[in-house]
């Protein structure tokens, strides 16, 4: 990509390069084509009739003081005899228009101007201004030196700045390609698991020659329970895939209270079996705009984590409130805490704070409420203290967002 961007703009600065030089050098034969109409113009004043005769008055040549040193003037007769001259000029026979003519190794501009008899259009003779084209090669000469530092420079900006511009484009697709590639190990780590089991099983079951209900039992059982754990997380994966889509079509008012009056039913016996407390203050008629199932999910994923990482004797406890025309919900445990280095992974796919409790969840709790609070143009942010306890809170517009 880069080499085409630079092939493309290598191209383009030519072509550009050399429409501007055939330009200047386009303007300075234009200029110099006027200097020397002047000039010839200038060198008919110097002419003299007698007759039908033409002669040049040396004394009373007007245009002496215009002729540069490397500017000259020559009259001619209608036979191109050369009747006079003066200054800088070339050994050369006359040649009518606008020629460059190179004589001893130098080269001059030259332009004719006919002799007229005056009032009449009878012509008598020819007077030929040149220049000698020096100034005009030294003024290619240096824009052609400007021309190439100036192409140099801004071919070797526009590599240092495509090198930049490149990095900066490819550098979204190489972590997107890295946490592809994370994210394919981890759901394949993921799913060995279970796949292992329902194999192991199913082909123990299988190749064993005495028969027992009891063991077969225990063998459907642990298949059934793999395969379960295969679709908790086969669903997690299809849930975060579709948390990108509009919400257009999903916006309804959720009573937060009756969410989470659902939520304690459902866990209160699991806290208690755990010996944690679970206390719930929630703001009367609190709501929010969105899917109801996913706002649980939300809610559910976060009480689930709190009660992974909390001890027997702690406590849970789960608020709601406004802030700032959001609605916001905390939930505060008094658990192991998050070291600070890893506050900003919590929220990563399959990242487990202890590796040791991978029997517990798909390691997508986080990643999924924060995933779907941002799908409700809201978001989940966590503080944390090690041996103190973390603090989730997710907030969701009080209205519906314009961009869900």
């Amino acid at each position: 990509m880069l080499l085409a961007y630079l092939g493309t703009f290598g191209a383009t600065f030519l072509v550009a390069a050399l429409i501007v030089r055939s330009a200047f050098i386009s303007s300075l034969d234009q200029a110099t084509t006027t200097r020397l109409l002047v000039l010839a113009s200038a060198g008919l004043r110097s002419t003299l009739f007698d007759g039908a005769h033409l002669a040049v008055d040396r004394k009373e040549i007007s245009n002496t003081s215009l002729l540069e040193r490397y500017q000259g003037l020559q009259w001619f007769d209608l036979q191109h005899h050369l009747l006079a001259s003066e200054g800088l000029t070339p050994n050369a026979e006359l040649t009518e228009g606008h020629h460059l003519l190179t004589v001893d190794n130098q080269t001059f501009d030259t332009v004719t101007t006919p002799i007229l008899i005056p009032n009449t259009p009878r012509r008598i003779g020819t007077v030929r201004a040149s220049e000698v084209n020096v100034l005009q090669r030294t003024n290619i000469h240096w824009f052609d030196v400007g021309l190439s530092i100036g192409t140099l420079l801004a071919i070797v900006g526009s590599t240092i700045a495509g090198l930049a511009l490149t990095h900066q484009a490819v550098l979204p697709v190489a972590r997107a390609f890295e946490t592809l590639r994370d994210f394919s190990a981890d759901a394949s780590h993921e799913l060995r698991g279970p796949l292992a089991a329902i194999v192991g099983n199913a082909d123990g079951a299988l190749r064993d020659p005495e028969r027992n209900a009891v063991h077969d039992r225990s063998r459907f059982e642990a298949i059934a329970d793999a395969a379960k754990q295969m679709s908790r997380l086969t669903n997690d994966l299809l849930l975060l895939a579709s948390a990108d889509r509009p919400l257009e079509r999903e916006l309804f008012v959720v009573d937060l209270m009756h969410v989470i009056d659902k939520l304690t039913t459902r866990y209160r016996p699991r806290f208690a079996d755990a010996r944690i407390s679970f206390t719930q203050t929630i703001e009367q008629g609190a709501i929010v705009y969105g899917n109801p199932d996913q706002i649980e999910r939300i809610l559910a994923n976060l009480i689930e984590n709190a009660l992974h990482y909390t001890m027997p004797g702690g406590s849970v406890q789960v608020a709601s409130g406004r802030d700032r025309g959001q609605t916001v919900i905390v939930v505060r445990d008094t658990g192991i805490g998050i070291p600070p280095e890893y506050l900003n992974r919590v929220f990563d796919r399959f990242w487990r704070l202890d590796p040791t409790r991978l029997h517990e969840g798909s390691g997508l709790g986080l990643a999924i409420a924060r995933a779907l609070a941002h799908r409700h143009g809201g978001d989940v942010r966590v503080s944390s203290q090690v041996g103190v306890g973390s603090e989730f809170v997710a907030t969701f517009p009080i209205r519906p967002s314009s961009t869900v």
